[in-house]
């Protein structure tokens, strides 16, 4: 339809938008200035950091492959990750990067419905650790134990708690996903039945249990955890000074509100959260836009080695599609 055609641009017109009027409030030369003061050495240990949290990433999903007898290299995994990394942040989705680890691993394993469903649970896991630190960090600051007055959006707050219902329910509904079909698949088209009913299977079969679901929701609380520190050193290297608790704020209330359909890969949002929270410990609005800047950096660095995979045809990106197991 033509509306679709149309919501891409405009999801990037909203974002840019945005981006362009904070940046003339701040003054681009201020926020230059801020760059320039920048530790290298401190970007150089985000970046490292970065990639590490990339190989922890791979490695859950390594877990969760494995758990239903599909054990696949790590080196592997992580170039598909990384290549997945590259589409999240040069293509205008976070889709995009979802749908080519699909493809890579159903082309090397046979089963695109298998793939879908171990992506579809890393993400779903990721998104319930960042869920509970969001709110673990709510919690903290309404209790006001930092020794700092951290106010916090009630638009924030409110996001924060519904994106958290959705990421549990997700994981009750992944888990029951076969009989929530039987119940409710005799009224959904014929032609969509079959496949649901794969991917359906797939995903309660896929969902980690015992010792693995705690393997998975520990490597997915640890990559939020560095992603808080990652925040953290970037504003260290912008010499921030900034209680520990509204990194944990800003981290994961960023990613969360990015995941909003009107903006493309989190831009806009994470300029506006960070604005926002900083101010509250007196960070100009120029310092504040330069730290958001150098996180979207440190991402889009790290990124560029899944183009380098992509260019080297690694991951096989050149197998050719199976039949669907």
């Amino acid at each position: 339809m033509q509306w679709r055609r149309l919501f891409g641009p405009l999801r990037l017109v909203i974002s840019l938008s945005l981006i362009a009027y904070l940046i003339i409030e701040a003054e681009p030369g201020r926020i230059w200035d801020s760059w320039r003061m920048a530790d290298l050495r401190l970007i150089g240990l985000a970046l490292i950091l970065q990639l590490v949290g990339v190989i922890l990433s791979a490695a859950k999903w390594q877990v969760i492959l494995r758990a239903r007898g599909r054990q696949q290299p790590h080196g592997w995994l992580l170039g598909a990750y990384l290549a997945g990394q590259f589409a999240n942040n040069f293509l205008p989705t976070t889709v995009g990067g979802d749908a080519l680890r699909i493809a890579q691993l159903g082309r090397r394993i046979g089963s695109y419905s298998e793939a879908s469903a171990s992506v579809f649970l890393e993400r779903l896991t990721g998104f319930v650790a960042l869920s509970a630190l969001a709110n673990t960090a709510l919690l903290w600051a309404y209790l006001d134990q930092s020794g700092t007055d951290l106010v916090t959006e009630p638009a924030l707050r409110w996001l924060t708690i519904l994106f958290s219902l959705v990421a549990v329910g997700g994981m009750v509904a992944s888990l029951a996903a076969p009989q929530l079909l039987a119940i409710f698949g005799r009224w959904l088209p014929a032609a969509v039945q079959a496949p649901l009913q794969k991917i359906a299977t797939a995903l309660g079969q896929y969902f980690p249990q015992g010792r693995a679901l705690l393997g998975v929701l520990a490597l997915s609380f640890l990559f939020q955890i560095l992603w808080i520190v990652i925040h953290i050193v970037c504003g260290m290297a912008l010499a921030i000074e900034a209680p520990l608790l509204l990194y944990a704020l800003i981290a994961p209330i960023t990613d969360i509100l990015g995941l909003a359909p009107i903006f493309v890969n989190n831009l806009g949002a994470r300029e506006v959260v960070f604005t926002i929270y900083l101010a509250q410990v007196g960070v100009e609005p120029a310092t504040a836009i330069a730290l958001a800047f150098m996180i979207f950096t440190v991402r889009l660095v790290v990124s560029t080695l899944g183009g380098l995979v992509i260019l080297g045809g690694g991951a096989d990106l050149r197998r050719p599609d199976p039949a669907e197991g």
